[in-house]
């Protein structure tokens, strides 16, 4: 069921910033679509880890961990 509320409100939120002719509301609209889609990429990788035995915690924490691994190294 969030998985459909998620894709729904990606939709409208898409809509809303196509319509939109106000920078600032625009601009509150994509940072509120970039955070839906975060969130049904979360919901899809913890359905996967399940499926896998994993816990979609872990899975995001290690995630971050390799990634930052990856700005630590870049930066040096």
């Amino acid at each position: 069921m969030d998985n459909f509320i998620s894709r729904e409100n990606i939709r409208r939120y898409r809509k809303l910033a196509s319509e939109s002719t106000d920078a600032s509301e625009r601009s509150r609209i994509m940072s509120l679509l970039a955070e839906e889609v975060d969130k049904l990429k979360l919901e899809l990788s913890g359905r996967r880890d399940a499926s896998e035995g994993r816990s979609p915690v872990n899975t995001a924490t290690e995630d971050r961990v390799e990634h930052d691994g990856d700005e630590q190294q870049g930066a040096g």
